[in-house]
Parts: structure tokens; C-alpha cells; sequence
């Protein structure tokens, strides 16, 4: 059940209450911090009555309510915002369908009508908070509004009259800066995922990232452009690792095998339909597939480390690097993240979900697997530069190794400079050498992201 809440905005604060739970009130610093704490308060506020032994009043937002406006008719209520409390604002439909939103309100001798026509956008604009209440009435989209005011005396005596915004009683506005925050679909729901991957042929994903402080079916395109960027990185990152991986192709192959696009975007907090580049082989499975199969463990694994640390070391250290990009990016913008993957294989698919607080668990997690997360490799390579006073190497290899790299360099441990083959190493001469690297997480540059040591250099 939701209940509707009501923000207001001061000059360096957040205000909110919830017209069905008098009392039920809160501020904070931000608007996203004002909408954990609403939800915290109504919480306490329904536990403090039910152990009074009060009753605990239903939400009204939807409760069937129709109103017979005198000399306009019957309007059938969408949405009521303020039941309980004088003045009432509700939205309704009369019977050719028409959107209005009304405030009604009463003194000790009339009940007055205030019912102002607004488009189905405007609706979607007031109900997520983008128009606040008394614009929503004062600043109309056809300029007037209509009152009607019935007399208690002689409630026969009443007739509308058109009235001008400015003309607007100033006991029947909402106050200033108040505003509803529910959540609003602004996009069409989007088409079956099933129907869609059967007649593609193609892996289909739904991402849904909720933003905080957005109420509508929106995403500011920095955020989502980086989250978008990080997960293909960390698919890429594992389909890299399987065995019969084509990820390193010939450059005029632009072609990604775990390559994904962007199909289309519906409602719900912000669902993006995405799908595989590449149909699905004749056995309905297909590399991306294999990727988002991994991805789901990783994401699923949450901040348990037991489950964590084997699936990073799996898939070398660099996914670490990109896993944690990714959940910077979407714990900075998103209150919470659920991928849906749904395949042409009707034994595949999968769903994970992760909210914002278990992210930061993970990325403390991934920071200090940081520290014993290490891999130690045997190349064949060109020694090209050797410094036994800064006890530092560089090598280049064409040998294909664990850390994807043809070049290495870093520092020699003090059990190997003292030995013969590198005091007496000759620059531009073939060695093997055994290197190994400590991942580091985070740093934007790739070559500051692991640390290499030279362990020790022989023909």
C-alpha cells in the first residue's frame, strides 16, 4: 500500500508529511535523504498506533470514491492526494473522459469547488512532483478554472462561474513549494522479454536502475551513460576469459561477440530493454549468453566474500577494477538495480538484484581483495630496460598471459636483484621471466592498475 506524501522544499532543506497519518512528519538535508527518512517515519508512526491498539488508516490514494459536483455531475475520483483535510485535492474523470484536478474546501457558510482541466502530460507532471500543487491551479494550461460555491443555507442557490488564476481564494491553494513524489510512468510498458527473445533470436536483458529523487519514468543520460558503459565493460572483461573467447579479433572485425544493444525503454522505475548483437546459434546459446550467465553469479553474489572472491580471480583481476567502476557508477544515482535476462533457451535466464547499500558492501569488499588478490606468470619476453640502483624492470612479451598485456614493468624483489641472471642481464636479449602483479581497484589509468614485480629472470 503506498501513501501519498507531500514535500515541500525550503532554502536549504526538504520537508515531507503524509496527509493520511497526522503527525507523520519529517525533514532532511536532500531530497533523497527526505524520502528515506518519510518512509522510516510512516514505519514508526503505523507501529506506534498498532501498539496503542489504534486502527492504522488505509491509504486513500486510490480508494473508489466518486463526487457529484453540483451542476457539473458526477466525477469519478483517479487519485486522492488530501482526503482528510480541508482543503481536499483529489484528480478525477467526468464521464466523457475528461482529466481534471479539483480542490474543494468549506467555511461557515459555503462549500466551494475549485476544478481546473489538465492534460494527461500535466497529470503525469503534478503527480510526480515536476509542477508543485498551487502551480498546478494557478498556473493552468487553459488560464481559467471554475468554481462553484454552494451555500449551506440554500444549496439549491449555486451555479459556476469562471474564474481567472489570480482570482483563486487563497484558502484553497495548497501552500507554497508542496508537491506530491509518486512514482510516474511517463514511458508505455514495454512488450513480453519471452516473446521477444523467441522472435529475435537474441539474448534480451532488462536493466532497471532506480533513480534517486526522480519520480518519473526518467534517467539524467550522465548517470546512465556510465552505467551503461560500465556493465558492457564488465561483460566484455568476462567473455574475454572463456576458452574458445574471439575477443581479441582482427582490427577490421569490429564486430563484438559480446556486444549489446539498446532496444527500447518502457515503464517502470526505468526499465531499458537491451539485447545481444549477435543471434542466438542453432542450439539457442550464443557468447553473450555465456557472459550474462557469470554476471548474474557476480551480481547475486551481493557482498558475500566467499562467494565473491573465487568469481574475480576466475576472471582476472581487471574485472575487479571494472565490477567496482560499474558499482560506483550506479550506487552514486540509483537506489537499487535489478537485471532481468531472458532467452531464446527455454532453460536459461535468470534475475539479480542489488540495493544501493549491499553495492557499497561490495565495493568495500573488492577494495580489499585489492590487497591479496595476485597472480604469478611465467613469459617469455625482450628485456628492455633494467636498473639495479632503482630496482625496476621492463619487459615486452608477445606470449599471451593472464594480464593481457605485451609489456610489463615494475619493481625486482630484493631476493632477486641479488641473483646472477639479472646482475648480469643484457638489454635487448630474450629472457623468461616470472613476474607477478597485485591488483589495484579504481585508478583510471590501465597501467596503474596492477603493480608488477620481477621475481626472477633466466635463458
Amino acid at each position: 500500500m503506498e501513501y501519498v506524501v507531500i514535500y515541500e522544499k525550503g532554502d536549504s532543506s526538504y520537508g515531507a508529511y503524509v496527509p493520511d497519518l497526522p503527525g507523520c512528519i519529517t525533514v532532511g538535508e536532500t531530497l533523497e535523504e527526505t524520502q528515506i527518512l518519510i518512509q522510516e517515519a510512516i514505519e514508526f508512526h503505523i507501529e506506534g498506533l498498532q501498539e496503542d491498539g489504534d486502527d492504522v488508516p488505509q491509504p486513500s490514494l486510490n480508494l473508489p470514491i466518486q463526487y457529484d459536483i453540483p451542476n457539473l455531475g458526477i466525477h469519478k475520483v483517479v487519485e486522492n492526494y488530501v482526503h482528510n483535510d480541508d482543503p481536499a485535492i483529489f484528480s478525477c474523470k467526468h464521464a466523457a473522459g475528461h482529466l481534471y484536478l479539483v480542490t474543494v474546501g468549506e467555511n461557515d457558510q459555503d462549500k466551494t469547488w475549485l476544478r481546473v482541466g489538465i492534460s494527461k502530460g500535466r497529470f503525469n507532471l503534478i503527480r510526480s512532483g515536476s509542477i508543485n500543487l498551487r502551480d498546478a491551479f494557478t498556473d493552468s494550461e487553459n488560464g481559467y478554472l471554475l468554481r462553484i460555491k454552494v451555500p449551506h443555507d440554500d444549496p439549491t442557490q449555486s451555479s459556476p462561474e469562471v474564474i481567472l488564476p489570480n482570482e483563486i481564494p487563497e484558502d484553497l491553494l495548497p501552500f507554497p513549494g508542496e508537491r506530491l513524489g509518486l512514482k510516474t510512468e511517463t514511458l508505455p510498458a514495454l512488450s513480453s522479454p519471452e516473446e521477444l527473445a523467441s522472435s529475435k533470436n537474441r539474448e534480451i536483458l532488462n536493466l532497471t536502475p532506480n533513480f534517486s529523487g526522480i519520480f518519473r519514468t526518467e534517467a539524467p543520460i550522465d548517470s546512465l551513460g556510465m552505467i551503461l558503459t560500465g556493465f558492457q565493460k564488465v561483460i566484455n572483461r568476462i567473455g574475454a576469459h572463456f576458452p574458445d573467447s574471439n575477443s581479441k579479433k582482427k582490427s577490421e572485425d569490429i564486430r563484438n561477440p559480446f556486444g549489446i544493444s539498446m532496444l527500447e525503454v518502457g515503464a517502470g522505475s526505468f526499465d531499458i530493454r537491451l539485447a545481444s548483437t549477435e543471434l542466438v546459434d542453432i542450439f539457442k546459446s550464443s557468447n553473450l549468453g555465456n557472459a550474462i550467465e557469470e554476471f548474474l553469479k557476480l551480481f547475486n553474489a551481493g557482498s558475500d566474500r566467499v562467494k565473491l572472491k573465487p568469481l574475480i580471480e576466475q576472471f582476472g583481476p581487471k574485472i575487479a577494477k571494472d565490477y567496482t567502476n560499474l558499482l560506483k557508477s550506479l550506487s552514486e544515482s540509483v537506489t537499487d538495480t535489478r537485471l532481468t535476462w531472458t532467452s531464446p533457451h527455454p532453460d536459461l535466464g535468470g534475475t539479480a538484484q542489488l540495493s544501493k547499500a549491499q553495492m557499497l558492501e561490495v565495493i568495500d569488499i573488492l577494495e580489499t581483495i585489492e590487497k591479496e588478490t595476485s597472480e604469478t606468470i611465467k613469459i617469455r619476453g625482450t628485456l628492455v630496460g633494467l636498473s639495479l640502483r632503482s630496482k625496476s624492470f621492463q619487459i615486452e612479451t608477445d606470449d599471451e598471459n593472464y594480464y593481457e598485456r605485451d609489456y610489463f614493468r615494475g619493481k625486482i624483489t630484493d631476493e632477486a636483484i641479488d641473483t646472477e641472471p639479472i646482475r648480469n642481464a643484457t638489454l635487448s636479449q630474450t629472457y623468461i621471466a616470472e613476474i607477478q602483479g597485485f591488483v589495484e581497484i579504481g585508478e583510471t589509468k590501465d597501467e596503474n592498475d596492477i603493480k608488477f614485480t620481477l621475481l626472477s629472470l633466466s635463458q
